[in-house]
């Protein structure tokens, strides 16, 4: 009885082993959103199959050579048309030349299989429908041919109980084999449908941010046009810029979500250095007016890399403004850009010494719709930051106390 269990407990693992695996594999792909192979389930069972036949069987012992058909019910079960034809035919010519079985009755009996396969496969209830008739038909055949033919298998009185064994080994081991097929696709399932769910509830907070964002500014205009008098010259005078004002902070905060709903780049050979000094001409007349100092240590030599230009230089364009921004009622406001370039990466580092920003607002910087300013909506820093993981870089915001230091990370690939 002893070596009756090892015989049943190894040749489940040899049976079980490469199945294992493979449903690993199968997670792994659908957790990372990877496209599986199916090419490596007909290998897992082919595998089963392999260690079964080397290891599994020992002087020709039923249960062995019952559970070798074990990997075809599941290609069956799993539709691996591919996986069904080249364990047929190893499973037939095994037989033969091992066990002398009739190559044309076991051709039949094997191509009895596939008619049913095809018949079942349409029917609701399949597996199990399939599973069961499949069971039960190579219990008979097998039987059949022992009685019939020769074999190295000696049937005496003795070895009632043993054949009992094999066959209720041969329908346990099949219905384990498809339950762990059943959990893994169940908890594939599970995952999904959790997936699913997390990225509805973002897309309601979303929504809801960006209907309480617009909601504010149109109740603005609403109760200044219930106010407003078009025979009142002063009503005209002060209302309608404020009025002007809170549309056009809709329209931008629209723009924004808009633009974080498809962020997309498409990249070409820049000089990143050029783009960096156009960006900071844009903003010469603006900091003129406010007094502000703009110190810039770019090089005049040519800095090639493979980027995007405009959404670069939105990036960057939205980082100097928060500089700007943050410079206000500062004496001696200055913006210092540098740029650095490393064998695989190129910083550029744009400092300020600014009001600065709190450590817990450090941590919401990149977080959609979050912002200190009383008319910004939210999405600018989200918005650069999304654009700089495209690129596949980084953007990190320091500060201490006073001033803020915002570093962008690129990777330095050359487009030449």
């Amino acid at each position: 009885m002893i070596k009756l269990f090892e015989i049943v407990l190894l040749n489940s693992i040899f049976l079980t082993f490469p199945v294992i695996i493979y449903l690993l594999y199968q997670t792994y792909s659908k957790t990372l959103n990877k496209e599986k192979n199916e090419l490596y389930l007909d290998v897992a069972l082919i595998s089963s199959f392999y260690l079964i036949v080397r290891y599994g069987i020992s002087k020709f012992n039923l249960i062995s050579l019952l559970l070798i058909n074990i990997p075809l019910i599941t290609a069956y079960i799993k539709n691996r048309k591919l996986g069904i034809v080249f364990l047929s035919t190893i499973i037939v010519v095994y037989y033969n030349q091992h066990l002398h079985f009739s190559i044309i009755f076991m051709i039949i009996e094997y191509a009895i299989y596939f008619i049913i396969y095809i018949y079942i496969n349409k029917k609701e209830y399949k597996n199990i429908s399939l599973l069961c008739c499949l069971l039960l038909i190579k219990c008979i055949c097998f039987m059949i041919q022992i009685h019939i033919y020769k074999t190295p298998i000696v049937l005496d009185y003795k070895e009632i109980i043993y054949i009992g064994i094999a066959i209720l080994a041969f329908y346990m081991e099949s219905f384990l084999v498809i339950q762990l097929f059943r959990q893994s696709d169940d908890i594939l399932k599970l995952y999904k449908t959790m997936r699913e769910l997390q990225e509805e509830k973002q897309i309601r907070e979303s929504l809801f941010k960006i209907t309480h964002e617009i909601k504010n500014p149109i109740a603005v205009c609403k109760g200044y046009l219930d106010m407003f008098d078009v025979n009142n010259q002063e009503h005209s005078r002060k209302y309608i810029p404020i009025i002007r004002e809170e549309i056009e902070r809709v329209l931008i905060l629209l723009k924004d979500f808009l633009s974080i709903t498809k962020v997309k780049v498409e990249q070409d050979i820049i000089d990143i250095n050029l783009l960096l000094e156009d960006v900071i001409k844009s903003f010469l007349p603006l900091i003129a007016d406010r007094r502000i100092k703009i110190i810039s240590h770019i090089k005049d030599d040519e800095l090639y890399i493979m980027a995007d230009y405009n959404r670069l230089s939105q990036v960057f364009v939205n980082i100097i403004k928060n500089s700007i921004e943050a410079l206000d009622n500062i004496q001696n406001g200055r913006i210092e850009v540098t740029i650095k370039e490393n064998k695989n990466t190129i910083k550029v580092k744009i400092e300020d010494n600014g009001i600065g920003i709190s450590p817990e607002n450090l941590k919401r910087m990149k977080n959609p719709f979050f912002t200190t300013k009383q008319n910004g909506t939210g999405l600018g820093m989200y918005l650069s930051a999304e654009i700089v993981k495209a690129h596949n870089g980084t953007i990190q915001y320091t500060s201490e106390g006073k001033g803020t230091t915002v570093i962008v990370t690129l990777p330095n690939k050359k487009g030449y």
